[in-house]
C-alpha cells in the first residue's frame, strides 16, 4: 500500500510540472496590474507599524512579488507605487503565523495627482491546508488557569483534549506531535511526558502565555518545510520589541475556596482540603536602537501546594500512627536515616525565563536570537485510600531546560531570499530524593506499605541535548517560487534507570505484625537489587547513551498559475542516522526460538530507512470577489517515534543490566539478606555477600532491522465561503491512514494450543501461549538455556487511519462581538496507540483477544463528535475612554472517552498464559453460552467466607450485559478494544477581564482578571460532570486456568467508568495585571 501511495504522489507531481522544520515567519506576495497589463518595476514596501521594520520587493516581468521572512502579527503598512499612478497603500494589516498573505492591486492612473489609495482591512490568506490560527487578542481572551498553550489549541475543531495530560490532533496520540518554540524543538522527543512537552514530567507549562506572540496548529501543511509529526504541529512564535517602551506585571491566585464544594463523585458537599496557587511574572521590551535594535524579555513564577490528603494516624486511616513509630525506629536503627509520618505539604513550583533580541541589520537583513529557560520541580508523593509511604519515601522530579536559538533571514536581491536558523536545546530531567537507603516493601491483600528509597528513583535520570540546523533559500522565477532546503537535528541523550537501586525487602503484608517483632524474618517476596556491570561499564549506575541523527533536504514550488489559483508541489526526504552501536548479546542471539526463529537480534541498529514525503496542494479563489475559496491537497507526512521506544534497544540488552532477586526456596532455608543482619550493608556489600543466589532476568528489547520512523498519508479537502450578513463559512474533510505504524510484538511466548471462554465454542477460542522464561542457545560448541522475562520487538504496520469532517461559522460585529461554533464528527483507527514510554508495557497493555496478533479497531483518541461555541466580547472604551470590558464564554460539548471491555486475571492466572495480566478483551456469551460458562464461587482468602457464589457471579453478569448497549448487541463474540464511551460531557468555560487605562494616550492599564472553569457547575451543582481516564474497565475474573486442560474459571466484579471528583467541580481564578 506505501508504494501505491508514493508511486501516485509522484505521478501527481510528475503531471503538475522535520527533522522538522517549522516556519517562524509570515509574508506577502501578489500581482499588481493596470488594467489586464502585468506591471513591471512596481515598489511594494511593508512596514511593521510598532517597530518600524521595513521589507521591500519590485514586481518582475509577470507583474507578480514576493516578501519572505517577516513578522508575524501587526499592524503593517503595505504601499504599492509605479510612477505615473497612484499609490496604493493598505493599513492594519495583520500577518498570521506560516501563512502567505496575498495583496493583489490594480492601479489607478493620475499623470496630474499622484495621491495615494488608502484600503484599511485584512488582506487574503494564503494557506491550502488543514490548520488554525490564533492571534494575541485569542490568546490573552481564552479562558484558562493552568496558563497552558494547549487551552488555547483545544479552540481547533481538530484538536482534542485527552484525559492523560496532553492533546490530542487528527485522533492520534501526542507522542506523535510537534511542538516547536520558534522553530525550535520544545516537545518531549524522548517520549516520557503525558503533556508531550519539555518540562512535561513536572507539569510544567512550556512558556509563559504572556510571551507568546501568535500560535498555530497545523495538521496538513502542504508546505515541505514543515515535518516532524504525523498527529499535528504546534508552532508558538514570540513576541519582539518594538519602537515602543512596553511591559507588563500580573499575579494569578487560586485556592480551595474558589472551588465548587459539592462533590458529584460523591453526591455531597464535600470541600477540597488546603491547596493554593501562586502566579507573578513580568514581561518588558523596547527599543535598544529606534528602528534598528529591539529587545523583549519574560519572566513566570508558579506554585501549587497542597497538603497530603493521606496520613499515618488520620481518622479511620488503616495506617496507624503507632505502628508507622515502630517502623520509624527499626529503620533509624538499622540505617541511621530516621523517616517522618506527619500529614506533608506536597508542591508543584516552575520558573520560566525568555529573552529575545531582534536587530534589523538593513531592509534585507534581519536578525534573531531568543533565550529560554524553564526550571521546576514536582514532588510525587501519592498515598492512597489503601497505600501508605513514609514523607520521605517518594521523590521531587526535577527539570531544567534551556533553549537557544538564533535566525538571520536575508533578501538578496530582488530574485533571491535565504532563512538560516540554527539552535541547541538542553533537557535535564532526574528524580531528586531524601536519601538512599534500602526499601522495605509490604504488600498484599490490596494494601501496600512502602518505605526507604521509591522502587524507581534510586538512579533515574535523563539528560537531553538537541542541535538544529535549517537554511531555506528562495527563488522568484516569473510566477514561481522555488525553494530548496534542508533541515538537520542531531541528538544526544543520556537515560539512566535503576528500580531498587538500593535493594528492596519485600514482605506479604500480613507479615508487617512479625516483622515489627523480629526483623530477622524472612521476606516471603523476596529480595531484589538492580544495577549495571562495572566490568561493562565502569559505574553500577550507568547511563544508557543513545546518539541519533535526522536529516531532512527538500524542494518545493508555489506556482501561482494566476491571480485566483495557487498550486504547491514538493518533495522532501528524511533519513535517520544511529551514531553509536548496541551492546551485542552472543548468548541471545544464538538463541533457537527467540533469535533464529524471530530474526531478533541484540546488538543490531535499525537500517537508516529514507523517508520520502512528496506532497502537492491548491488554493483556488473562485471568484473575483474572493469571497469563495477551494483549498486542499495530498501528501505524505515523516514523523518520528518517541525515541524512549528506539533507547529500550540500546537499554535492554541483557549484557549491561544485573541484578539479585533471591526468593524463597520451595526446600531448604532461605540465605538471602534479611533486613536486621543486612539493611545497614551498602549495595557493594550486599552485592559481594549475596551476588551469587540468583540473578536478575532481563527484559530484552529488539528493533527490526528495516524499521522506519511513522509516516502518514493525508489529505483534506475544505472550502470557505462568504455568506450573507457577515457569516464565515469553513467545511473541511480530512483523511489520514498511518504507514509504518509502531507494532510491539512479544518472541518469547510459543504456541502452545488453544482456550475457550466458553467450552467447545469456537468463537470464544483464542491461543494459550508458553510464558517462555528460557530458551536453549548452542554456543561455542556447548548448549544452556538463557532466561528472560520477555523479549519485546519494535517492527512495523501499516495498518491505522482516521477521518473527519468539520463545519465552521465565524461572525464578527462592529461592536466588538466575535462569534464562533464548529462541528466535528470523525473516527480514529489504530493497532496500538504507544500510550507507555516502555516497550514491554506498550505490548502488555495492548487489550486484545491474541497478544501478538495485531488487530484493528478504535484508537483510544478516537472522539466521534464535538460541539464548540465560543462568544467572545471586546467592547469600546467607554467612561471618558478609561474603561474597557472583555468577556469571553466557551462551550465544549464532546463524546466521552473510548475505553475497553476486558477479563481480569488474579495474580496466579493467566487467560491466555502470557501473564501480562488483565489485557483479554472480554468475551460476550450468548444466553445458551453463559449457562455453559465455568463460574466458582468468589471466596475471600483471608476469612474463608463466600463473598459471591457461582451462580451469583453467572447472573450478575448476565445483567450487566443486558444493561450494556454494546455488550447487548454483540453477544457470541469478543468485544472490540476501546469499543466503549463514557458519557457525553458538557463544559462552559468564562473569562472576564475589566481594564482601566490609567495613562490613556499611553494605553496603559490595569485589569482585573477572573477564569472559571466549568463555569455551568457553579449555576447548577449537577453540571459539568467530568469522567476520570480510563483505559478499561474489567467485567469478570480469570479465577483460575486449568493448565492441562486450559479451562478457566470466572467470578464477576464489573467496574465502571467514574466521575471526577476534582475535574467534576467549577473552578476559578483571579488576577491583576498591569499594563505600562
Amino acid at each position: 500500500m506505501q508504494k501505491k501511495l508514493h508511486f501516485l504522489l509522484a505521478l501527481m507531481l510528475l503531471f503538475t510540472t522535520s527533522i522538522m522544520a517549522q516556519v517562524t515567519t509570515s509574508s506577502i506576495n501578489g500581482k499588481v496590474v493596470v488594467g489586464n497589463e502585468n506591471v513591471i518595476g512596481a515598489t511594494v514596501t511593508a512596514v511593521h507599524v510598532p517597530s518600524g521594520t521595513t521589507y521591500n520587493a519590485v514586481t518582475n516581468v509577470d507583474g507578480r512579488y514576493t516578501i519572505q521572512g517577516m513578522r508575524v502579527g501587526g499592524p503593517y503598512k503595505v504601499t504599492i507605487s509605479y510612477i505615473g499612478y497612484k499609490d496604493d497603500t493598505r493599513t492594519n494589516i495583520s500577518l498570521a503565523l506560516g501563512e502567505p498573505t496575498v495583496i493583489n492591486a490594480n492601479l489607478k492612473e493620475d499623470a496630474k495627482t499622484l495621491g495615494e489609495i488608502v484600503v484599511t482591512g485584512r488582506a487574503g490568506r494564503g494557506g491550502n491546508g488543514a490548520s488554525s490560527n490564533f492571534s494575541q487578542q485569542m490568546i490573552e481572551n481564552t479562558p484558562t488557569v493552568n496558563r497552558n498553550v494547549y487551552d488555547v489549541a483545544k479552540l481547533s475543531p481538530l484538536v482534542n483534549t485527552n484525559k492523560f495530560g496532553g492533546i490530542s490532533i487528527a485522533g492520534t496520540n501526542n507522542r506523535y506531535n510537534s511542538f516547536q518554540i520558534d522553530g525550535m524543538v520544545s516537545n518531549d522527543v524522548f517520549g516520557l511526558t503525558s503533556t508531550g512537552t519539555n518540562g512535561g514530567q513536572t507539569g510544567a507549562n512550556p512558556i509563559s502565555m504572556d510571551a507568546i506572540e501568535q500560535i498555530q496548529i497545523a495538521v496538513s501543511p502542504f508546505d515541505v518545510r514543515q515535518s516532524g509529526f504525523t498527529g499535528g504541529a504546534i508552532n508558538a512564535i514570540t513576541k519582539s520589541g518594538t519602537n515602543k517602551f512596553t511591559g507588563t506585571a500580573f499575579g494569578y491566585y487560586t485556592d480551595e475556596n474558589m472551588y465548587g464544594r459539592y462533590s458529584q463523585a460523591y453526591n455531597r458537599t464535600q470541600k477540597l482540603t488546603n491547596e493554593s496557587t501562586q502566579t507573578y511574572g513580568a514581561t518588558f521590551g523596547g527599543p535598544i536602537i529606534k528602528d534598528k535594535l529591539f529587545f523583549f524579555s519574560s519572566v513566570e513564577y508558579k506554585k501549587n501546594t497542597y497538603p497530603s490528603t493521606y496520613y499515618a494516624g488520620a481518622d479511620g486511616y488503616f495506617m496507624e500512627a503507632k505502628t508507622a513509630q515502630q517502623l520509624v525506629d527499626i529503620y533509624k536503627k538499622a540505617t541511621g536515616i530516621e523517616e517522618t509520618y506527619n500529614q506533608r505539604d506536597i508542591a508543584k513550583e516552575g520558573t520560566s525565563l525568555l529573552g529575545r533580541l531582534d536587530w534589523n541589520i538593513n531592509n534585507n537583513n534581519h536578525f534573531t536570537f531568543r533565550y529560554q529557560g524553564n526550571f521546576s520541580y514536582a514532588d510525587q508523593f501519592s498515598n492512597g485510600q489503601k497505600s501508605f509511604s513514609f514523607n520521605n519515601s517518594s521523590y521531587r522530579m526535577k527539570d531544567n531546560t534551556n533553549s537557544f536559538v538564533a535566525e538571520l533571514t536575508s533578501h538578496l536581491g530582488a530574485k533571491y531570499y535565504n532563512e538560516l536558523r540554527a539552535g541547541l536545546t538542553m533537557v535535564r530531567d532526574h528524580r531528586a530524593i531524601p536519601y538512599a537507603g534500602p526499601t522495605l516493601y509490604f504488600s498484599g491483600d490490596g494494601y501496600s506499605i512502602n518505605m526507604g528509597t521509591e522502587f524507581s528513583s534510586g538512579v533515574n535520570s535523563l539528560d537531553q541535548d538537541i542541535w538544529t540546523l535549517e537554511d531555506n533559500f528562495s527563488i522568484y522565477s516569473g510566477n514561481h517560487t522555488i525553494t530548496l532546503g534542508t533541515h538537520n537535528e542531531v541528538y544526544n541523550m543520556k537515560n539512566g534507570f535503576y528500580q531498587a537501586a538500593f535493594g528492596e525487602f519485600s514482605y506479604n503484608y500480613n507479615q508487617l505484625s512479625s516483622f515489627l517483632a523480629d526483623q530477622s524474618i524472612a521476606p516471603n517476596s523476596g529480595y531484589v537489587m538492580k544495577y549495571s556491570d562495572p566490568a561493562l561499564t565502569g559505574t553500577t549506575e550507568w547511563k544508557t547513551p543513545f546518539k541519533a541523527g535526522m536529516f531532512g533536504f527538500y524542494i518545493q514550488d508555489k506556482w501561482d498559475l494566476s491571480t485566483a489559483f495557487q498550486l504547491t508541489y514538493g518533495m522532501r526526504i528524511d533519513f535517520p542516522l544511529y551514531f553509536n552501536s548496541i551492546t551485542y548479546n552472543p548468548t541471545f542471539n544464538a538463541t533457537d526460538n527467540w533469535a533464529a526463529n524471530s530474526g531478533a537480534v541484540v546488538g543490531r541498529r535499525p537500517a537508516s530507512m529514507v523517508m520520502a514525503s512528496p506532497r502537492v496542494g491548491f488554493r483556488w479563489n473562485l471568484n473575483d470577489q474572493h469571497t469563495s475559496l477551494l483549498r486542499g491537497g495530498v501528501g505524505i507526512f515523516n514523523g518520528r517515534a518517541p525515541f524512549v521506544w528506539l533507547e529500550n534497544a540500546w537499554a535492554n540488552t541483557g549484557m549491561e543490566m544485573k541484578g539479585l532477586n533471591i526468593r524463597i526456596p520451595k526446600t531448604g532455608p532461605y540465605t538471602g539478606p534479611v533486613f536486621s543482619a543486612d539493611g545497614s550493608k551498602t549495595p557493594d556489600q550486599i552485592r559481594t555477600q549475596y551476588g551469587t543466589l540468583g540473578g536478575v532476568n532481563p527484559d530484552i528489547v529488539t528493533v527490526d532491522h528495516k524499521f522506519r520512523y511513522p509516516q502518514t498519508f493525508r489529505t483534506n479537502l475544505a472550502w470557505e465561503q462568504q455568506l450573507p450578513f457577515g457569516v464565515k463559512m469553513t467545511l473541511e474533510a480530512l483523511y489520514s491512514r498511518a504507514l509504518n505504524a509502531v507494532w510491539f510484538s512479544n518472541v518469547a511466548l510459543s504456541n502452545n494450543g488453544k482456550i475457550y471462554a466458553v467450552p467447545g465454542v469456537e468463537a470464544s477460542a483464542t491461543t494459550y501461549y508458553n510464558s517462555n522464561q528460557n530458551d536453549t542457545y548452542p554456543l561455542n560448541g556447548t548448549t544452556g538455556k538463557y532466561y528472560a522475562n520477555s523479549v519485546i520487538n519494535l517492527s512495523n504496520i501499516n495498518q491505522g487511519h482516521s477521518y473527519s469532517f468539520s463545519a465552521k461559522f465565524e461572525k464578527s460585529f462592529d461592536f466588538g462581538l466575535d462569534l464562533m461554533a464548529s462541528y466535528t464528527f470523525g473516527h480514529s483507527y489504530s493497532v496500538n496507540d504507544g500510550t507507555s514510554s516502555v516497550a514491554t508495557s506498550n505490548w502488555k497493555y495492548y487489550y486484545c483477544v491474541d497478544p501478538n496478533k495485531p488487530v484493528l479497531s478504535y484508537s483510544m483518541f478516537d472522539m466521534p463528535h464535538r460541539l464548540m461555541v465560543q462568544a467572545s466580547y471586546n467592547s469600546k472604551l467607554y467612561g471618558n475612554n478609561r474603561w474597557q470590558t472583555h468577556v469571553t464564554l466557551t462551550y465544549n460539548g464532546n463524546s466521552g472517552q473510548r475505553y475497553s471491555l476486558t477479563m481480569n486475571d488474579n495474580p496466579s492466572a493467566s487467560f491466555n498464559g502470557e501473564f501480562a495480566k488483565g489485557n483479554t478483551l472480554l468475551y460476550i456469551p450468548t444466553k445458551t453460552e453463559l449457562a455453559a460458562m465455568n463460574f466458582v464461587d468468589n471466596v475471600d482468602s483471608k476469612t474463608k467466607k463466600v463473598i459471591m457464589t457461582a451462580e451469583q457471579s453467572r447472573q450478575a453478569f448476565e445483567n450487566w450485559i443486558e444493561g450494556d448497549k454494546y455488550a447487548k448487541d454483540h453477544r457470541g463474540q469478543y468485544a472490540d478494544r476501546n469499543s466503549n464511551l463514557a458519557p457525553w460531557e458538557n463544559h462552559f468555560d468564562l473569562h472576564f477581564t475589566q481594564d482601566f487605562f490609567y495613562l490613556k494616550e499611553k494605553g496603559s492599564k490595569v485589569s482585573l482578571v477572573f477564569d472559571i472553569l466549568n463555569v455551568g457547575n457553579l449555576l447548577n451543582k449537577h453540571w459539568g460532570e467530568f469522567y476520570s481516564s480510563t483505559y478499561n474497565t474489567p467485567i469478570i475474573t480469570v479465577y483460575n486456568v486449568d493448565t492441562k486442560t486450559k479451562t478457566p474459571s470466572f467470578v464477576y466484579g464489573a467496574s465502571s467508568v467514574y466521575v471526577s471528583d476534582y475535574d467534576s467541580r467549577w473552578h476559578m481564578q483571579v488576577g491583576l495585571r498591569v499594563t505600562f
